[in-house]
């Protein structure tokens, strides 16, 4: 019989492996319109961003970027919301997807020269129990 705390309960087996934390790195987009031209800048820049994740200790798992849309929300970026009133008055969206991903958009907004930013093609992925989970209708908490 074992001594001490506990009782002499045998300790709860771990089941599976203890999962790590998501490594996260962040992008601020901010899209305004000036002279009816829409105009998206990033922070930190890609380049920036990439060589932030390069010198982590581990690769990132998640890159979220947040998307503040100043002047509503123009045609190119209609992808991001269904929503009339948001894209009349603008407000804030969010991407979330995995670092991989990230490259893959990257690379495919290299194609259009006004440097907007593009869909996941995938959806969003849902926020980690680790960062408050997910309240979405996919998830359910």
């Amino acid at each position: 019989m074992k001594s001490g705390k506990g009782g002499g309960r045998a300790a709860k087996p771990i089941e599976g492996k203890k999962r790590e934390k998501p490594s996260v790195i962040e992008q601020w987009v901010q899209v305004r319109v000036e002279d009816r031209r829409t105009v998206t800048e990033r922070f930190p820049s890609d380049e920036e961003l990439r060589k932030q994740a390069e010198e982590m200790e581990r690769l990132p798992t998640l890159v979220y970027r947040r998307l503040d849309f100043v002047d509503g929300v123009p045609v190119e970026y209609w992808w991001a919301t269904r929503d009339a009133q948001r894209r009349q008055y603008g407000g804030c969206g969010i991407q979330r997807m995995t670092y991989q991903r990230w490259l893959l958009v990257v690379e495919a907004e290299k194609e259009y020269p006004d440097g907007r930013a593009l869909p996941t093609g995938v959806g969003n992925l849902p926020r980690p129990k680790e960062r408050g989970g997910c309240e979405c209708g996919v998830c359910g908490g």
